[in-house]
């Protein structure tokens, strides 16, 4: 089996310098025992959406994806709850102040191409104040309507496009007649 991205780099014990030996998704130390494993990093990301029904996206500022649009969201940090996550998250990229309304879900990703694994964990939200404003490693933001979103290749993960298109279904499947 292929050793993990995670590993990339990794030859000695971060605990106490010994040889690693790394297969798969696990490195093992043969010294002190330490086992790592490669686990997916999650993340927290909000489907802001207007009255009008339109989305928020974000064109991102770094790489991985610079120039391209994204969801805004981000890394869920050691002992924060997703919760806390997104709320922090949306005030360092847009300036507001959100409440989640609905859980879409969890999306399987790369954080780029040959990237570490991702699982990226996806609400509605509604605004509660504030003005979106593109900071912290946002270039953009701007509303789509759902029938008129960029290009499937402007985006910089393809689990912004599934999420999307789950709610483009959902949006569809509540304005069709029964």
């Amino acid at each position: 089996m292929e050793a993990s991205p995670f590993f990339d780099g990794w030859e000695r014990c971060p605990r106490c310098g010994g040889a690693l030996k790394i297969e798969g998704h696990s490195a093992e130390c043969g010294e002190c025992g330490l086992t790592v494993y490669a686990n997916p990093a999650p993340t927290a990301s909000a489907l802001i959406i207007d009255d009008t029904g339109r989305v928020l996206l974000s064109r991102r500022a770094g790489d991985p994806g610079k120039g391209m649009w994204d969801i805004p969201g981000g890394f869920i940090e050691e002992g924060e709850e997703p919760l806390e996550t997104l709320r922090r998250e949306m005030e360092e990229e847009t300036g507001l102040e959100i409440e989640p309304t609905e859980f879409l879900g969890g999306f399987a990703d790369r954080y780029g191409d040959g990237g570490i694994y991702t699982v990226n964990l996806y609400w509605t939200v509604r605004i509660v104040s504030g003005e979106p404003s593109p900071s912290d490693d946002v270039a953009e933001l701007r509303w789509f309507r759902l029938d008129e979103l960029p290009a499937e290749d402007e985006f910089a993960f393809s689990n912004s496009v599934e999420v999307l298109e789950l709610l483009r279904e959902r949006a569809r499947s509540t304005t069709s007649p029964e």
